[in-house]
C-alpha cells in the first residue's frame, strides 16, 4: 500500500529559495508543500500525477460515471475489479 504524502506549510520566501530542494522532495517522495503568504495559505506545490488526479475528480463526466456506478451497485450490478481495471486501461488508450 502506497504511503500518503504530507503536507507542509512553508512562507513564500523559504519556498522561493528552496524550489529545487522541494520539487525533489515533491517528485520522488510524494510531499505536498502549502505555501503561504503572511500566514496565509496562497498556493499548492504538488506533484503531476497528484494534480492530474484532482483535475479528473472535478471532470463532469467522471462524476456522471461514478453517479452511475453507485446506482448500478445499489442495483445489485457489479463488475470484478479486475475486468473495471482492464475497461478503463483500454478507454484510456482510446481517448
Amino acid at each position: 500500500m502506497a504511503k500518503a504524502p504530507t503536507i507542509a506549510m512553508i512562507p513564500t520566501g523559504r519556498a522561493r529559495t528552496r524550489l529545487g530542494a522541494l520539487l525533489k522532495q515533491v517528485e520522488r517522495r510524494k510531499k505536498r508543500f502549502v505555501i503561504t503568504r503572511s500566514g496565509k495559505p496562497a498556493a499548492v506545490l504538488l506533484a503531476v500525477t497528484d494534480f492530474d488526479d484532482l483535475l479528473e475528480e472535478r471532470d463532469p463526466e467522471f462524476q456522471r460515471s461514478l453517479r452511475r456506478a453507485a446506482q448500478e451497485f445499489r442495483n445489485g450490478k457489479t463488475t470484478r475489479l479486475s475486468d473495471y481495471r482492464k475497461a478503463r486501461s483500454a478507454a484510456r488508450r482510446a481517448g
